[in-house]
């Protein structure tokens, strides 16, 4: 199963797996000492490609939680997100008249959730070779969002300044 082909069944697959845990299983405080063991800071890129503006909007939910769950760890988080692809159609404060009548309703939980990535310190770029294919003005970016050349010289940029990719297609 893709889950951009039918992300509302995958959700619903998830919550339910998850619901099925035992309780002392959810209870239990997990961690990832292992993994962050002597790491004190760390720098994450986050490339965001979705064409599906709720399975984005829970993907951008998630980095949040990574940002919480990283200060948990005792890791300082400097994240990133560069927005490529048609991911640029749902970060305007003007979507085009298809957008908006498909997905009005998701529309300003995403630019509410991205403000609170904003707020906690998280960077985003968009793609401006990406807006000017889907028609998006970079004056509409919603705040916080700054536009650059290219968001494929971004994603190599901040690898080659050691930011670790996550792959958010």
């Amino acid at each position: 199963m893709r889950i951009g082909t039918n992300s509302t069944l995958f959700c619903g697959l998830l919550l339910s797996l998850v619901s099925l845990m035992p309780l002392s299983a959810q209870a239990q405080e997990l961690d990832n000492k292992e993994a962050l063991q002597g790491i004190t800071e760390i720098h994450t890129l986050y490339d965001v490609r979705k064409s599906n503006p709720n399975v984005m909007l829970a993907y951008l939910k998630g980095i949040e939680t990574n940002h919480k769950n990283l200060l948990k760890e005792g890791v300082k988080p400097n994240l990133r997100v560069v927005f490529i692809s048609s991911a640029v159609k749902f970060i305007t404060t003007k979507p085009s008249e298809e957008v908006e009548f498909q997905h009005a309703e998701v529309l300003p939980k995403i630019k509410a959730q991205i403000a609170r990535l904003i707020n906690l310190g998280v960077k985003m770029e968009a793609c401006s070779a990406a807006t000017a294919y889907f028609k998006v003005d970079n004056d509409t970016l919603y705040p916080g969002i700054k536009p650059v050349r290219s968001g494929f010289l971004s994603v190599m940029g901040w690898q080659a300044q050691g930011y670790a990719l996550v792959p958010v297609y």
